[in-house]
């Protein structure tokens, strides 16, 4: 499904794979507002790994003292097109204009679109060798799932595993319950969302886990549950239909990471 696809490539990239270039010095040049990126290579490599499939298209066109590049991207049949330019005294200018456009329009389908909401921060920044020396650490929410995983390991005995993933969840969109409508049940939920019971309809009685594991069938009910494209299951602001909907989209975000 083309929501699947989306949250494939939501995904965050490796850290390892996040550079830092300057995007403002200060005045007496010992500090720069550090922009993080990643190599095009990178998301290349993603989009062959998601959907193999993917096909693009540019075009150039000049602009005063400017090359821009069109860029289009074509994923499962749906083709957006977005900008990227850059000035005729570099020599490079059509190789940047087209990175810059090509990474635009990945985020157009969420790849990448993460970086443009880290939060930005001076560092101590060496002119000479034009490069950022402190370069910031990025959040949790910023790093690969992977990477999260072994953190909320090493980290577990200084701090309660439902509280770290309360945190993780909070800044991928999930909302955790307030602690007065919390129980053992919802504490066991939030430490893994598949354990998550539903408590109406059919498949009252079972985990999350239980039902994606039914096939298609249940796959498709906890989309439904989800309701990603608000067409699905309402919850009726009933404090128990909000928390199930909300860990099956922790459910589907970590089942998504998983096949990435």
């Amino acid at each position: 499904m083309f929501k699947d696809l989306l949250a494939q490539l939501a995904v965050p990239f490796h850290s390892g794979l996040v550079e830092w270039k300057p995007q403002a010095i200060s005045a007496d040049k010992q500090r720069a507002l550090a922009a993080a990126y990643v190599d095009m290579r990178e998301y290349e490599d993603r989009l062959d790994q998601v959907y193999p499939e993917w096909e693009s298209s540019a075009q150039f066109l000049l602009t005063g003292d400017k090359v821009a590049a069109v860029v289009s991207l074509t994923l499962d049949g749906v083709t957006r097109v977005n900008v990227g330019e850059s000035k005729l005294s570099d020599e490079n200018a059509f190789t940047s204009a087209f990175a810059q456009a090509f990474k635009r329009v990945c985020s157009d389908f969420g790849l990448g679109r993460y970086l443009y909401r880290l939060p930005q921060e001076w560092c101590t920044y060496d002119e000479k060798r034009r490069a950022i020396i402190n370069p910031p650490e990025l959040p949790v929410w910023a790093c690969h799932p992977d990477e999260i995983a072994v953190e909320t390991q090493v980290t577990a005995p200084a701090k309660p595993a439902d509280e770290t993933l309360a945190e993780n969840l909070r800044k991928l969109g999930f909302e955790p319950e307030p602690a007065e409508a919390e129980t053992e049940q919802a504490g066991a939920a939030a430490a893994e969302p598949g354990s998550t019971v539903v408590h109406f309809g059919r498949y009252n009685g079972k985990s999350l886990a239980e039902i994606w594991a039914l096939g298609k069938e249940g796959q498709g009910w906890v989309r439904w549950c989800a309701s990603l494209d608000g067409k699905g299951f309402n919850t009726k602001n009933d404090t128990k239909n909000v928390h199930l909907q909300r860990m099956a989209r922790a459910f589907l975000s970590l089942q998504s990471a998983y096949a990435g």
